[in-house]
């Protein structure tokens, strides 16, 4: 029997293997998006004299003193993957915050306000959920432009709708709990009861929520990207530089460069996800009332 097993106390969970090669992965993107300038020499937008061979062709992984070696235009790829790593954290975060604030508030409001508000809120919710999203965000960025905001927004604005139905069931189940009851009997008002005693309980699946959005997010943002709809040259994208390489078929790490770190930066957001099966802030303590 383990010694943490012995003494009553479960081993943390972000000490698990899985978490950790997640939150390695998911903290080396982060530094490439924080310091890319201290990670790659090269500009990411500049065509370097030597990034052709002598035939005007570009360099393969190691040819020439590049790790990964240079684009059509003589770019250096491991640069630009550097640099685009910003975006890619950029996408990940913000939009996700943005989401998770409006499906949370819409969740409270319906699942302790009940009555009316909640069929209300419920029923919109439900029909954002039957919406093609994809369809939806490529019209609203043709429609307004692709700037970083708007991008940004729209991507917020698609993606709230089933994190708020999921959120809104816990709610309601933990609105029905002893505790919940024991505070409202003491006269505690509704905005104490959902900040103090309800909003904590949703940190495990707002933490899963914010993993799973990230990955989805970073996903659509390259297939948004990949058809012209994302972020537009020259700013280094992954999802670009996957439109740039789509007829490189003979020059594959073009292609498989930019398409790993898309998949290594997914499985590390969800391995990274793990963590919160058990360890919500309030998880195992005693809610005071």
């Amino acid at each position: 029997m383990r010694a943490g097993a012995a003494s009553g106390v479960a081993s943390p969970r972000w000490l698990r293997p899985d978490v950790v090669i997640g939150g390695v992965i998911v903290a080396g993107f982060v530094l490439c998006a924080l310091v890319p300038g201290l990670l790659a020499a090269h500009d990411p937008l500049m065509s370097l004299p030597d990034g052709l061979t002598a035939a005007g062709e570009p360099r393969p992984p190691g040819d020439g003193g590049f790790i990964l070696g240079t684009d059509v235009l003589g770019r250096d790829i491991f640069a630009r993957i550097v640099h685009g790593a910003r975006v890619a954290v950029l996408i990940a975060v913000v939009p996700n915050l943005i989401a998770l604030a409006i499906a949370t508030l819409i969740a409270l409001t319906a699942g302790y306000g009940r009555g009316i508000v909640e069929t209300f809120l419920m029923r919109m919710t439900e029909s954002f959920l039957v919406l093609p999203i994809f369809l939806i965000a490529m019209a609203v960025i043709a429609t307004f432009g692709s700037s970083t905001i708007t991008i940004l927004l729209t991507l917020a604005f698609i993606s709230w709708s089933y994190p708020a139905r999921v959120l809104h069931g816990e709610v309601r189940r933990v609105a029905n709990s002893l505790h919940v009851e024991a505070a409202r009997s003491l006269g505690a008002g509704g905005l104490r009861i959902t900040l103090r005693h309800i909003l904590p309980h949703l940190t495990p699946l707002l933490f899963v929520y914010f993993t799973m959005n990230a990955a989805y997010m970073v996903m659509l943002e390259a297939g948004l990207a990949f058809l012209g709809f994302g972020v537009q040259p020259p700013t280094p994208s992954w999802g670009l530089m996957l439109a740039d390489a789509r007829d490189q078929f003979f020059r594959p790490w073009l292609i498989i460069v930019p398409g790993a770190c898309l998949a290594l930066l997914c499985i590390g957001l969800s391995l990274l996800g793990n963590v919160s099966e058990a360890d919500s802030p309030f998880h195992g303590r005693r809610i005071l009332l």
